[in-house]
Protein backbone atom coordinates (compact mmCIF):
# COMPACT_ATOMS: atom_id res chain seq x y z
CA UNK A 1 0.00 0.00 0.00
CA UNK A 2 1.14 3.09 -0.50
CA UNK A 3 1.40 5.65 2.25
CA UNK A 4 1.67 9.63 1.93
CA UNK A 5 3.79 11.19 4.80
CA UNK A 6 1.07 14.17 6.48
CA UNK A 7 1.86 17.35 6.21
CA UNK A 8 3.82 19.43 9.09
CA UNK A 9 1.13 20.92 10.99
CA UNK A 10 2.99 21.90 14.12
CA UNK A 11 1.63 25.74 14.34
CA UNK A 12 5.02 26.26 15.68
CA UNK A 13 7.39 24.88 13.00
CA UNK A 14 5.15 26.67 10.25
CA UNK A 15 5.39 30.12 11.90
CA UNK A 16 8.88 29.88 12.57
CA UNK A 17 9.37 29.33 8.29
CA UNK A 18 7.03 31.86 7.80
CA UNK A 19 9.58 33.98 9.56
CA UNK A 20 12.59 33.05 7.67
CA UNK A 21 10.58 33.81 4.82
CA UNK A 22 9.85 36.90 5.31
CA UNK A 23 13.08 37.95 6.50
CA UNK A 24 14.95 36.81 3.42
CA UNK A 25 12.03 38.81 1.23
CA UNK A 26 12.35 41.92 2.92
CA UNK A 27 16.43 41.81 2.61
CA UNK A 28 16.46 40.87 -1.10
CA UNK A 29 13.87 43.53 -1.88
CA UNK A 30 15.53 46.31 0.58
CA UNK A 31 18.69 45.80 -0.84
CA UNK A 32 20.01 45.03 2.72
CA UNK A 33 21.38 41.74 2.04
CA UNK A 34 23.87 42.39 -0.63
CA UNK A 35 26.19 40.51 0.25
CA UNK A 36 23.53 37.27 0.58
CA UNK A 37 23.71 34.99 -2.42
CA UNK A 38 21.13 35.60 -4.92
CA UNK A 39 19.77 33.72 -7.91
CA UNK A 40 18.66 35.39 -10.81
CA UNK A 41 14.75 35.52 -10.36
CA UNK A 42 15.70 37.52 -6.89
CA UNK A 43 17.58 39.88 -8.52
CA UNK A 44 15.12 40.88 -11.17
CA UNK A 45 12.55 41.45 -8.12
CA UNK A 46 15.28 43.85 -6.81
CA UNK A 47 16.03 45.59 -9.63
CA UNK A 48 12.39 45.28 -11.37
CA UNK A 49 10.78 47.98 -8.45
CA UNK A 50 13.21 50.67 -9.00
CA UNK A 51 12.97 50.11 -12.64
CA UNK A 52 9.36 50.47 -13.30
CA UNK A 53 9.16 53.61 -10.50
CA UNK A 54 11.68 55.15 -13.68
CA UNK A 55 9.69 54.37 -16.28
CA UNK A 56 6.56 55.79 -14.34
CA UNK A 57 8.52 59.08 -13.90
CA UNK A 58 9.65 59.29 -17.34
CA UNK A 59 6.26 58.77 -18.72
CA UNK A 60 4.55 60.74 -16.32
CA UNK A 61 7.08 63.59 -16.97
CA UNK A 62 6.56 63.37 -20.91
CA UNK A 63 2.63 63.23 -20.52
CA UNK A 64 2.74 66.64 -18.06
CA UNK A 65 5.07 68.08 -20.95
CA UNK A 66 2.90 67.69 -23.57
CA UNK A 67 -0.08 68.47 -22.17
CA UNK A 68 1.54 71.91 -21.02
CA UNK A 69 2.36 72.20 -24.99
CA UNK A 70 -1.08 72.07 -25.92
CA UNK A 71 -2.88 74.04 -23.51
CA UNK A 72 -0.57 76.65 -24.40
CA UNK A 73 -1.37 76.66 -27.93
CA UNK A 74 -5.04 77.81 -28.38
CA UNK A 75 -3.89 81.93 -26.82
CA UNK A 76 -1.22 80.96 -29.86
CA UNK A 77 -3.96 80.31 -32.55
CA UNK A 78 -6.07 83.63 -30.74
CA UNK A 79 -2.88 85.82 -31.58
CA UNK A 80 -2.80 86.20 -27.88
CA UNK A 81 0.06 84.33 -26.59
CA UNK A 82 3.01 81.98 -27.15
CA UNK A 83 3.09 78.37 -26.92
CA UNK A 84 4.98 76.64 -23.42
CA UNK A 85 8.83 76.55 -23.87
CA UNK A 86 10.84 76.27 -20.85
CA UNK A 87 14.05 78.63 -19.99
CA UNK A 88 17.38 76.82 -19.98
CA UNK A 89 19.54 77.66 -17.18
CA UNK A 90 22.03 79.66 -19.58
CA UNK A 91 19.41 81.73 -20.87
CA UNK A 92 18.72 82.35 -17.21
CA UNK A 93 21.98 83.21 -16.76
CA UNK A 94 22.77 85.65 -19.22
CA UNK A 95 19.56 87.57 -19.00
CA UNK A 96 20.28 88.09 -15.58
CA UNK A 97 23.79 88.99 -15.62
CA UNK A 98 22.47 91.64 -17.93
CA UNK A 99 20.34 93.09 -15.69
CA UNK A 100 22.73 93.12 -12.71
CA UNK A 101 24.86 94.88 -15.03
CA UNK A 102 22.47 97.53 -15.63
CA UNK A 103 23.62 100.51 -14.28
CA UNK A 104 20.21 102.51 -13.30
CA UNK A 105 19.26 99.26 -11.40
CA UNK A 106 22.21 99.09 -9.82
CA UNK A 107 21.70 102.46 -8.56
CA UNK A 108 18.54 101.61 -7.17
CA UNK A 109 19.24 98.73 -5.61
CA UNK A 110 22.07 100.11 -3.85
CA UNK A 111 19.65 103.30 -2.56
CA UNK A 112 17.30 100.37 -1.22
CA UNK A 113 14.43 100.67 -3.00
CA UNK A 114 11.42 98.12 -3.39
CA UNK A 115 11.78 96.80 -6.48
CA UNK A 116 8.78 94.57 -8.34
CA UNK A 117 9.51 91.89 -10.63
CA UNK A 118 6.87 90.22 -13.12
CA UNK A 119 7.27 87.46 -15.95
CA UNK A 120 4.50 88.09 -18.35
CA UNK A 121 3.78 83.84 -19.44
CA UNK A 122 5.41 82.61 -16.51
CA UNK A 123 5.36 78.76 -17.56
CA UNK A 124 6.10 76.63 -14.83
CA UNK A 125 7.65 79.19 -12.72
CA UNK A 126 11.61 79.11 -13.15
CA UNK A 127 12.31 82.69 -13.77
CA UNK A 128 9.95 83.86 -11.06
CA UNK A 129 12.11 81.79 -8.58
CA UNK A 130 15.61 82.95 -10.16
CA UNK A 131 14.40 86.18 -10.02
CA UNK A 132 14.05 85.44 -6.10
CA UNK A 133 17.14 84.24 -5.53
CA UNK A 134 18.83 87.53 -6.92
CA UNK A 135 17.69 89.01 -3.57
CA UNK A 136 17.17 92.35 -5.29
CA UNK A 137 13.45 92.13 -5.56
CA UNK A 138 10.86 93.16 -2.98
CA UNK A 139 8.19 90.70 -5.13
CA UNK A 140 8.23 88.52 -7.81
CA UNK A 141 5.13 87.81 -9.24
CA UNK A 142 4.64 85.16 -12.41
CA UNK A 143 1.51 85.29 -14.68
CA UNK A 144 0.17 82.43 -17.18
CA UNK A 145 -3.23 81.81 -18.79
CA UNK A 146 -2.30 78.12 -18.90
CA UNK A 147 -3.96 75.97 -16.13
CA UNK A 148 -1.26 73.29 -15.95
CA UNK A 149 1.36 74.85 -15.87
CA UNK A 150 -0.03 77.30 -13.28
CA UNK A 151 -0.05 74.36 -10.83
CA UNK A 152 3.23 72.90 -11.43
CA UNK A 153 4.76 76.88 -10.67
CA UNK A 154 2.23 76.74 -7.44
CA UNK A 155 3.48 73.01 -6.19
CA UNK A 156 7.39 74.09 -7.22
CA UNK A 157 6.62 77.06 -5.17
CA UNK A 158 5.39 74.46 -1.79
CA UNK A 159 8.26 72.45 -2.76
CA UNK A 160 10.75 75.45 -2.19
CA UNK A 161 9.84 76.47 0.94
CA UNK A 162 9.43 79.37 3.52
CA UNK A 163 12.51 80.76 1.35
CA UNK A 164 10.55 82.09 -1.25
CA UNK A 165 6.91 82.03 -0.08
CA UNK A 166 6.65 85.45 0.88
CA UNK A 167 8.58 86.76 -2.36
CA UNK A 168 6.58 85.07 -4.90
CA UNK A 169 3.39 84.87 -6.31
CA UNK A 170 1.61 83.19 -8.93
CA UNK A 171 -1.65 84.07 -10.76
CA UNK A 172 -3.41 82.44 -13.41
CA UNK A 173 -4.82 85.34 -15.97
CA UNK A 174 -4.48 86.52 -19.39
CA UNK A 175 -1.29 89.14 -19.71
CA UNK A 176 -3.42 91.52 -21.40
CA UNK A 177 -5.73 92.23 -18.60
CA UNK A 178 -2.55 92.50 -16.14
CA UNK A 179 -1.93 95.96 -14.95
CA UNK A 180 1.65 97.21 -14.84
CA UNK A 181 1.85 100.40 -13.15
CA UNK A 182 3.81 99.09 -9.92
CA UNK A 183 6.48 96.58 -11.84
CA UNK A 184 9.87 97.95 -12.41
CA UNK A 185 11.18 94.87 -14.20
CA UNK A 186 9.36 92.62 -16.78
CA UNK A 187 10.44 89.49 -18.37
CA UNK A 188 8.30 88.44 -21.71
CA UNK A 189 7.88 85.77 -24.31
CA UNK A 190 6.56 87.02 -27.16
CA UNK A 191 6.08 85.31 -30.38
CA UNK A 192 6.74 88.30 -33.46
CA UNK A 193 3.04 88.63 -34.08
CA UNK A 194 1.80 90.16 -30.49
CA UNK A 195 5.04 92.00 -29.79
CA UNK A 196 4.19 95.46 -31.60
CA UNK A 197 0.72 94.87 -29.55
CA UNK A 198 2.65 94.45 -26.35
CA UNK A 199 5.16 96.94 -26.75
CA UNK A 200 2.27 99.60 -26.94
CA UNK A 201 0.87 97.82 -23.54
CA UNK A 202 4.16 98.08 -22.01
CA UNK A 203 4.88 101.71 -23.07
CA UNK A 204 1.25 102.68 -21.54
CA UNK A 205 1.55 100.95 -18.15
CA UNK A 206 5.16 100.93 -17.09
CA UNK A 207 7.26 103.46 -15.08
CA UNK A 208 9.22 105.78 -17.19
CA UNK A 209 12.62 103.92 -15.53
CA UNK A 210 11.09 100.63 -15.74
CA UNK A 211 13.44 97.75 -17.41
CA UNK A 212 12.13 95.07 -19.88
CA UNK A 213 13.43 91.35 -20.78
CA UNK A 214 12.36 90.23 -23.96
CA UNK A 215 13.37 86.32 -24.47
CA UNK A 216 14.09 85.69 -28.36
CA UNK A 217 12.02 88.76 -29.82
CA UNK A 218 12.49 92.00 -29.72
CA UNK A 219 10.34 94.87 -29.49
CA UNK A 220 9.68 96.39 -32.44
CA UNK A 221 11.05 100.12 -32.13
CA UNK A 222 12.90 99.58 -29.55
Amino acid sequence: NNMTRPKETDPKQMAEKEEIKQLWKELLLDGSGADLPQDKDHQHANVSPKLNAGIVVGVGGFFVLNMAVLLSLPPVLRGKGAPYLPTFNRQLDSMFRLLRNEPSLKSRVANGEALNFMDLGSGDGRIVFRAAREEIFHKCTGVEINPLLHIIATFRKILHGPKYFSITSFHLKDIWSTPLHNTHVVAIYGLAPIMDKLGTKLKQELPADSIVLSNVFSVPGW
